[in-house]
Formats: structure tokens, sequence, C-alpha cells
């Protein structure tokens, strides 16, 4: 019984796993706008229909290749944009998911699966991640081929994965990337050198997280690890602002005779945001270019220094349902296109905590390394997540 609305289609009964090592035996579910082979890809909107696809998409083809078992579509946000989906947060069932990943993340939360292959433009790996106390590994842009899954911002787009450990993430994603060996080892040869990112971009955040941070740089420091304060020297508000520019934009192009001809049809959110996208000027779409391009360059910079920024996942625990929550954390190493790990840190009362790892471009075996040694450090036992029932 799907009784947390985590699946947008899973056939009766699910086929069965294999018993070889990962990723062969694992019990995988692909986010509903990305194509499996003879399943639907409805991308949570009343405008598509229920036909199934013809193939599977490139990485799935790989997966189903290294022996990996699809047993479904997980539900996302409608075109995985900002409307919320029917999906229930197990922990509690008055907070919200996250998105877009919605189904995804709480499919693995609560063991319904090993893993899912998923889809990033801004917050949609992490976020989940982050509220409903699993891992999201978000690799590098252009890491794996990103045909047959539904574009929202194409120069933005970047597949993702979620697990509930670092070493299940990173052998889907071996599994799935043009570059395997960048996530073969993803064991720590030793501490890592963090950079605790201080800027007032990112200390807008509730006291829950705020203290969480502080624990786990504690705990993290106990252990060995080099943890020094950093400043990226970056306008991350306007690395923000420029996010939002683009994406919307892009979606709006992607979205352009479809919405002409059902706009009412359209969730709201979605709606107003194709139509701010439909308004930008050309200039201001390649200021925000530009804007992106500096941002990479100079955060590429410091972090060739470092082995991993850490920096909070989200600003708050999960928020109410009635949205997918606050994207801000995540949006600034999205849109430069750096690959980002999510790790589940601690509870707020009876809702988790995340801490986002951040490394250089094509850095997806020191982010790994730097994620199995913080993870064995904190400690969080994602097994303890409680199913709420309805």
């Amino acid at each position: 019984m799907d009784d947390l609305h985590a699946w947008a289609w899973r056939p009766e009964p699910p086929p069965a796993a294999g018993t070889d090592g990962p990723p062969a035996g694992f019990v995988l579910g692909v986010k509903d706008v990305i194509d499996v082979a003879g399943m639907p890809t409805r991308c949570g909107s009343p405008l598509t229909d229920g036909a199934p696809a013809a193939a599977d998409a490139p990485a799935v083809a790989r997966l189903r290749a290294a022996g990996a078992v699809i047993v479904g579509k997980t539900r996302c946000t409608e075109w995985a944009l900002n409307d919320p989906a029917p999906t229930i947060n197990p922990w509690d069932p008055a907070r919200t998911p996250g998105g877009s990943s919605a189904g995804s993340a709480v499919a693995v939360a609560t063991g319904d699966c090993t893993a899912t292959v998923d889809t990033q433009t801004a917050g949609d790996v992490v976020r989940p991640a982050a509220y409903n106390g699993i891992v999201g590994l978000k690799p590098t842009a252009g890491w794996a081929p990103a045909e047959g899954s539904r574009a929202v911002a194409p120069s933005i787009d970047t597949l993702g994965v979620l697990a509930r450990c670092v070493s299940d993430a990173a052998a889907v994603a071996s599994a799935m990337a043009d570059a395997p060996a960048r996530f073969g080892v993803a064991r720590p040869v030793a501490a890592p050198r963090v950079g605790l990112l201080r800027d007032p971009f990112t200390d807008q955040v509730g006291d829950a997280v705020r203290t969480s941070l502080a624990e786990v740089v504690r705990a993290l420091a106990a252990e060995g690890a080099e943890v020094n304060d950093v400043s990226t020297g970056v306008d991350l508000a306007a690395v923000h602002a420029a996010h939002r520019v683009l994406t919307f934009a892009e979606c709006a192009t992607r979205h352009l005779s479809r919405h002409r001809d059902h706009a009412e049809r359209y969730g709201p959110r979605a709606r107003e945001l194709i139509e701010r996208g439909l308004s930008t000027p050309a200039h201001v779409y390649l200021e925000a270019d530009r804007v992106r391009r500096d941002a990479t360059e100079r955060l590429g910079a410091l972090l060739e220094g470092l082995d991993v920024l850490l920096v909070l996942a989200t600003s708050e625990p999960a928020p109410a349902r009635e949205t997918t929550g606050d994207s801000r954390l995540q949006i600034p190493w999205t849109l430069c296109g750096l690959p980002t790990l999510a790790l589940p840190a601690g509870m707020a009362g009876h809702l988790p905590l995340g801490v986002q790892l951040v490394a250089a471009r094509d850095a997806e075996a020191r982010l790994l390394g730097a994620g199995v040694w913080c993870e064995r450090v904190l400690g969080f036992d994602a097994t303890a997540v409680r199913r709420t029932r309805r």
C-alpha cells in the first residue's frame, strides 16, 4: 500500500531484486520525469498521457545493464516545479517532503527502494534528502546523459541520486556516469580539509539548524577534520537572482506552446513561474549568465584548496506541506554546476536536519571520500525513520 503517495506508477507485483553486489540487486525508483521503458512518464501533470515510454533513458539503461532492478516511477511536483506533490512526509504528515523529488525521498527513507534516480534544477535532490533524513548526491553538471528526461532549465538541470547511505549513492552514480572512476571509490583516506562557509547569504537560518551546524563542526573537528572559516568572495544573493532569471526563462521556452493552449491546467506556482519567464528580456538573461560564469570561476578557485565546503542543506527543518521548502541554500552550487552531497546530521525535535558538502568540479572522489568520513562521524541512523500513517 502506497499510503504516503511516494509512487506515481509501480507494477503489481514489483520485480524481484537480484543477489549480486551493488548496484546489481539494488531496487531502484526513477523520478517521473525520466523515461523507463514500459512505464508512463507523467511529470506530475494532467497534460501528459499514460502511454508507456518506448525506451529507457540512457542513464536508466546503464543501471539495468549493471544489474539494478527498476521497480517504478516516483512522484514529483508538477513538471518538477513548485506546486507541492501529494506525497506525505513520513516524519510528520503536516510537513512537506520537499520537492521536486518528493516521492523519491520518501520511497528511500521508508525502505521501499534502495535508491532513486532524480533531477535537480534548484535543490530538488538536496532539499528532499535533508527533510527526510537520507543522502542526496548531485554530481558535477553533465556527469551523466540527460536524454530521456523532461527538462526544466536545460543549461542547469543535472541528474542526481537519493539513497540511505553514501556508498549506495556512489554505486548507483558510478553505474550511470560517463566517467565511472570518479564515483568508484567512496572511502575516506584521511580526515578532510573542510571550509566552513561564513556569508550573510547563508547565515539567514533558523536557530535549530544553526545549533545543528555548530554541533556538526565540533564533531568533525574532534575527529581530526581541519575546519576553517572561509568566504567565497562571491555575491551569493546575485547568484541566486541569476538562477531565478535563467530557470524561469528556459522553463518558459520549454512550455511555450503547451502553456499558450492550456495555461489554466497548470498549477498556480508553475503558471506564475512560466509567465515570469515569458516576460524576461534577452539582456537580463545574458547578464544572469555572466553572473553564473563569474561565480563558477571564483568558487572553483576557492574549492581547489579544500576537500569540501560545508554548508547547511536547508534554512530550517521541513516546513508546512503547502510549500516544497526554501531552495536558497542549494541554488548557488547547482547554478555553477558544482558537485554536492547532502548528509543527514541530526534532529530538530522529531524532524531530521541535514548538511551539505560542496566540492570542486569533477572532484566527486574527493566529495564522496569526505562524505563517507563525515557520515561515520555524524552517525545518523536513517533506519529510525518512522512511517506516519494517516
